[in-house]
């Protein structure tokens, strides 16, 4: 052996390179082989092991997370954060204002505005309603919209509270008229636990009185609306009412009167308004009116008296004279004049004096018998005609003798 010799390939080695790896086989390894006799001792060179071949682990895939979509997720919960925390801040925002909302809605100077509101709009039943009053009489829709003259602006003042009552002064204006008005309300339970609500205590209003100048027994109607007429009138709100009566008389005509109603109270000036409706007698009824004192007075002359009933005239008797076959003449009839009704029928004097004569049987005391007479010349009937089942009557005012 020379020097050249190269040393002894170790058991497990190989003069070529490494083959690439192959699939993984297991096997033991195998010891490096030591020197044998004899042989000279080279220095101890490296011994090359044979590769471990191990069965290859499954390595999980690394998932692969770019930087920005990091930043995504991050910049994703900030913006969930911030959301949530925006809806926290709203929601407690709503709840303010919708707590404000509902606070507003029951106060009591929004009663007061909404009350007034309907009352410009027309709408009285809703402002009765707010009253917690029911449509009756003039108090409707119809009757309140066929009326004139309403409500046309106003202010609401700031509420004074004391306990469970609240005073609002208002401004109003109705035409061209203002003036203020005093509204109460007072506390009638809570909403939504917290808010007080408050209720319009009801107005004492204007009251139209309906006076009719007329007959008996007339309908009565305002702005062409049947209503009962009422001895202590009909509550109205501010408005001017035309009032009216039914008149399928050819007697008489009726003539309509307004009632003008300006303020909220009764206490308020102008919100007591009387509608006096007169009525004339027509030329068929004043015709009427005449016949009716004439036929009056022809009773009177029919009677075989000194001093007819009811008539307002008599010839006076001398002592100690019997009369009988007493004969009244209307030697000149007098003339009428009719007026304005004046509480119970139209007035009825007279524009002319009439005369009287009267003619009778006498005795005295003696036993002389023979005619007897005298004349009142300024006869003068007076008093009223009226309308009485569809015929005019005369009832006399002079007082009987």
């Amino acid at each position: 052996m020379s020097d050249n010799s190269l040393p002894p390939v170790p058991q497990g080695a190989s003069s070529v390179p490494p083959l690439p790896p192959v699939p993984p086989v297991s096997a033991p390894p195998v010891p490096p082989v030591q020197g044998y006799p004899g042989s000279p001792q080279f220095p101890s060179q490296p011994q090359f092991a044979q590769p471990q071949f191990s069965q290859p682990q499954p390595q999980p895939q690394p998932q692969f997370q770019p930087q920005s979509s990091a930043r995504r997720s991050r910049k994703g919960l900030i913006i969930g954060i911030s959301i949530a925390a925006a809806v926290v801040i709203l929601g407690g925002a709503g709840l303010a204002i919708a707590g404000t909302s509902i606070s507003s809605s029951v106060a009591p100077d929004t009663q007061v505005k909404t009350f007034l509101q309907d009352l410009v709009d027309g709408r009285a039943e809703s402002a009765l309603e707010v009253m917690g009053e029911k449509p009756s009489g003039l108090l409707t829709d119809e009757a309140y919209n066929a009326s004139a003259n309403h409500i046309t602006d106003f202010s609401v003042g700031k509420a004074k509270t004391t306990g469970d009552t609240a005073v609002i002064t208002a401004k109003i204006i109705q035409g061209g008229t203002s003036y203020t008005q005093e509204f109460e309300l007072q506390k009638a339970g809570k909403t939504f636990v917290v808010f007080d609500v408050w209720q319009l205590q009801p107005l004492p209003l204007g009251v139209v009185n309906v006076q009719v100048q007329g007959p008996e027994g007339l309908a009565v109607q305002v702005d062409g609306n049947d209503v009962e007429n009422s001895e202590s009138g009909l509550r109205a709100f501010p408005g001017d009412y035309e009032v009216s009566v039914v008149d399928d008389s050819d007697l008489f005509d009726a003539e309509p009167a307004t009632a003008n109603v300006v303020g909220l109270s009764d206490e308020a000036a102008g919100s007591i308004a009387t509608a006096a409706v007169t009525t004339t007698l027509t030329e068929a009824g004043t015709a009427a009116a005449r016949a009716a004192v004439d036929a009056f007075v022809d009773g009177c002359v029919a009677q075989q008296s000194l001093a007819p009933t009811g008539c307002g005239f008599q010839a006076r008797a001398q002592d100690g004279v019997t009369y009988s076959n007493i004969r009244w003449t209307l030697t000149v009839r007098p003339t009428y004049s009719i007026g304005d009704w004046a509480g119970s029928g139209w007035a009825v004097s007279s524009a002319t004096a009439g005369t009287l004569d009267v003619l009778a049987d006498s005795v005295d005391s003696a036993g002389r018998s023979g005619p007897s007479g005298t004349s009142l010349p300024n006869y003068r009937p007076a008093g009223t005609v009226s309308v009485v089942d569809g015929a005019i009557t005369f009832t006399s005012s002079v007082l009987p003798f």
